[in-house]
C-alpha cells in the first residue's frame, strides 16, 4: 500500500520528469482499492505518449489514462 503522503512526494518527481513531454495533459493522485492505497495518475493525449511515462516513481505505481486533447471551455 502507498500512503497519500508517499504519493504526493512522488508526484513532484513525476511532474518534473514529464514537464517536457508533449501530450501530457495532467498529473495527479488517484485511489486504488481502499482509501489508504494511492497511485499516481497521468492523463495523456494519445496512446503513443504512454511510452514516455514510467511504470512507477519511488515505489509508487503510475496509472496512465488516454483522455485526448484537453481544451478550455
Amino acid at each position: 500500500m502507498v500512503t497519500m503522503n508517499e504519493a504526493r512526494s512522488a508526484k513532484d518527481a513525476l511532474r518534473h520528469s514529464l514537464e517536457h513531454v508533449d501530450g501530457v495533459q495532467g498529473v495527479g493522485l488517484a485511489q486504488r482499492g481502499d482509501a489508504h492505497d494511492w497511485v499516481l495518475q497521468v492523463n495523456v493525449a494519445s496512446v503513443r505518449v504512454r511510452k514516455d511515462v514510467p511504470p512507477d516513481v519511488d515505489g509508487v505505481p503510475v496509472r496512465v489514462n488516454v483522455v485526448g486533447a484537453v481544451t478550455a471551455l
